[in-house]
């Protein structure tokens, strides 16, 4: 075994610390892949050699219209091109795995509609995490619907612009309001128009349902191209969000979270340029796409790495060991992060930091520039009139329950707001939880069901 370095010393604890809360979080109640000794050094080489086992998972290796075929599943991949220059990727799963049509009915079966938007860090391959059977995207198809997965700006199926490259810095001068304002209405225009339907559902997680809040203050109109809006983590406040309360009372004692942005900078902008391999998408198009494979290089080099990876999830997402399920892990890390711009991560922090949803701060001057005022203009929940259902986790640390409440007061059409019927259920268990497919995806496609000729 090679010397430890002082790096290798401060994640060995990071790994005893998160080891040990993560067994004392939760008892006895450990996945069938791992059980405690109830010593935290002993399980760090436990559990490091299961997640190394894990590593074996072919599925990691997949673009999203891969792993779709893989699973027996049609597929599609659209382009539409924003306003402003920005190409889209978007990933069809026109109908189920059983079902089989002529290439030209498929338009004309009129299957209703729904959009599957992701969040923070991620692209359509957040949908394609989780075992097969516990899917949302594949059961929503089987269950007659034509799926679409979105793509926002930037990510790895979206870095193409119509005049700019990602190497340069004005492809990245974005955040979520362009999401919102650009690309979440030219997506619906699209899906609209090639399936024939004026109306359409919207799935989104996380910064997937900032994004629609968005567009609803800007572009109010598109109350009547969407019938139902449900929205898992919804996130519009997270000034009470859990996992970043220490970077929130460093960011304020240290005068602001601008002056943190510069720091940031390095960090957040290693994301487009972080190591990845190319791959070719499954489908006639022959389309190629650029998949980051952070858990190949970050979370599998060593032993440390591993077990730090392993135990990751729960700072970021809330403790919730038994929903957890370490085969499924590659294919987090192995598409996470995808690619987004510092100044959406910057934007973030400006919501944690002053608990307004309101539009990027550029400073008093700039902002006078931009917006005649000296402070940002506050986005409107309230033009969101179409019919929102709200579910989200009771143990999320991201998304606080104090701040959905805050949001659902002020929504005008709230037909559903629940927590998931788990206590422990954190951020990333929609995705990765070994029990989703009896405790989300049941609720979501009964919600859109009951919608579904409206």
């Amino acid at each position: 075994m090679g010397h430890f370095t002082t790096s290798d010393s401060a994640l060995i604890m990071l790994s005893v610390v998160v080891t040990f809360l993560c067994i004392k979080a939760v008892g006895s109640q450990l996945y069938s892949d791992f059980q405690s000794s109830k010593d935290p050094v002993t399980d760090i080489f436990s559990l490091a050699q299961v997640l190394k086992k894990s590593n074996e998972n072919p599925a990691a290796q997949l673009t999203t219209p891969m792993l779709v075929q893989k699973y027996g599943y049609p597929v599609e991949s659209h382009k539409v091109v924003t306003s402003d220059g920005y190409v889209l990727t978007m990933h069809r799963i026109p109908h189920g795995k059983n079902e089989y049509f002529h290439e030209n009915e498929i338009h004309h079966q009129h299957r209703p509609v729904v959009i599957l938007q992701h969040g923070l860090f991620a692209s359509s391959f957040e949908w394609m995490m989780n075992k097969p059977d516990k899917l949302l995207a594949l059961k929503l198809a089987d269950s007659g619907w034509d799926v679409w997965l979105g793509n926002a700006r930037g990510n790895a199926y979206s870095r193409e612009h119509l005049t700019l490259s990602p190497s340069q810095k004005e492809f990245w001068e974005f955040s979520f309001h362009e999401m919102g304002d650009k690309d979440i209405p030219a997506v619906i225009d699209y899906i609209l128009n090639t399936t024939g339907h004026k109306k359409l559902k919207y799935v989104g997680f996380s910064m997937g349902t900032t994004m629609f809040w968005t567009m609803m203050s800007l572009h109010p109109e598109y109350n009547e191209k969407v019938s139902l809006m449900v929205a898992l983590a919804p996130v519009v406040y997270i000034n009470n969000m859990m996992v970043f309360y220490k970077v929130h009372f460093i960011i304020r004692n240290a005068g602001g979270y601008v002056k943190s942005i510069g720091k940031m900078q390095v960090l957040v902008q290693l994301s487009p340029n972080i190591s990845r391999k190319r791959y070719y998408e499954g489908n006639r198009d022959g389309t190629v796409v650029e998949v980051p494979l952070f858990g190949t290089k970050f979370c599998s080099n060593t032993w440390i790495a591993e077990t730090v990876c392993a135990n990751i999830n729960f700072l970021f997402a809330g403790w919730d060991l038994p929903q957890t399920q370490i085969n499924q892990l590659p294919l987090f890390y192995n598409h996470t992060p995808s690619p987004t711009s510092t100044k959406t991560v910057a934007h973030i922090v400006q919501f944690i930091h002053t608990g307004i949803y309101c539009q990027y701060d550029y400073g008093h001057r700039e902002n006078m520039m931009r917006y005649g005022s000296s402070v940002p203009p506050r986005y409107n929940v309230k033009n969101t009139t179409v019919p929102v259902a709200l579910l989200w986790g009771p143990n999320d640390a991201v998304v606080n329950p104090i701040d959905v409440k805050r949001l659902a007061s002020q929504l005008p059409n709230l037909v559903f707001n629940s927590p998931v019927q788990y206590p422990l259920w954190n951020h990333f268990d929609y995705h990765l939880g070994k029990d989703a497919d009896q405790l989300v995806n049941p609720v979501v496609i009964n919600l859109l069901s009951s919608w579904a000729k409206k």
